[in-house]
């Protein structure tokens, strides 16, 4: 299929599912990072202004996007606190409604709080951050991750002794021990239907299995297409050239067509050596309004990357 068929056959499927052309120009925006080289210039400028010398040589900082994350935030930021400065790690709340805000200003006030009044988005939300630090190394970390011992140091030890990588994602664990399956290849349409339907079709299962390379044994480094945007150790100068988070994406599929924005610079692997837990809830297959979302994100994903069936 030619770049112009691609891009025709999305748009009508776009007008199909949501049945107004205004929506479909919004999907369809030329819009796809923070800022424009002449931005990046001038908030480099200003984030240094504003900065201490402390801050200018933190080697790692860290990013959450919370919304409604009363349940999750205090393990995040526990388990972070123990291998990064708490005045190292940025909280975007996204119009919470619930008390993760008064967790963080009563039981952590070194965080470095953002709040927004409306929900920005995933990506939209790390950008916020992405814009002001001046790290060597930056994490994007999911409200509902706990940091295992050392995985820190063991990432930040192992991109020092290998220049020529600047994305790393560990060894996901569910709470439960057992090893999470989540992408490691680029996003398929079969990919998509496959999560939705493993457990209703043989076909289906293998399509997943195929999608996080669950059916292999990767105990070493190994080179991945997909990194997962639930824990993300990034080399931020190489964050900030590729211009962060497309925001075109609210949320799912900004984390795929990250690493592929990254994969330009250099390369994007998973590291078993250092972990972390995920409390893992899948519910862009459980709500269906979450689930619509996630087909948004494919379109705008295909859109922009091509079609794969």
């Amino acid at each position: 299929m030619t770049k112009k068929n691609n891009h025709t056959f999305i748009k009508a499927s776009l007008l199909t599912l949501f049945g107004s052309s205004a929506i479909v120009a919004h999907y369809l925006s030329k819009k796809k990072s923070f800022m424009d080289g002449n931005e990046y210039q001038r908030v480099k400028a200003f984030r240094k202004d504003r900065m201490t010398e402390a801050d200018r040589h933190n080697d790692v900082t860290c990013s959450i996007v919370s919304h409604n994350s009363a349940d999750d935030i205090a393990i995040v930021l526990e388990s972070l606190s123990k291998q990064v400065p708490l005045s190292s790690i940025y909280v975007v709340d996204n119009a919470s409604t619930d008390e993760t805000l008064e967790i963080i200003r009563e039981d952590f006030p070194e965080v470095n709080l953002i709040q927004s009044d409306t929900n920005l988005g995933f990506g939209a939300g790390h950008n916020e951050v992405i814009k002001l630090v001046d790290s060597k190394y930056h994490i994007i970390v999911n409200p509902d991750i706990q940091v295992d011992e050392d995985t820190v140091k063991k990432l930040a030890v192992f991109m020092e002794e290998n220049p020529n990588i600047v994305c790393t994602t560990p060894r996901i664990h569910n709470i439960d021990g057992t090893e999470q399956q989540l992408p490691k290849r680029n996003p398929k349409i079969k990919y998509f239907l496959g999560g939705r339907l493993e457990n209703k079709f043989n076909f289906a299962s293998k399509w997943r299995a195929e999608y996080t390379r669950s059916d292999e044994a990767l105990n070493d480094v190994t080179d991945i297409d997909f990194c997962s945007g639930c824990f993300m150790f990034i080399r931020t100068e190489t964050l900030v050239k590729v211009g962060g988070f497309d925001e075109r994406y609210f949320l799912y599929f900004e984390d795929a067509d990250l690493t592929r924005m990254l994969q330009k610079k250099g390369r994007t692997v998973y590291y078993p050596k250092a972990s972390v837990t995920h409390k893992w809830k899948r519910d862009n297959v459980k709500n269906k309004k979450i689930a619509k979302k996630a087909l948004e994100s494919m379109f705008k994903y295909f859109m922009k990357w091509g079609i794969s069936a």
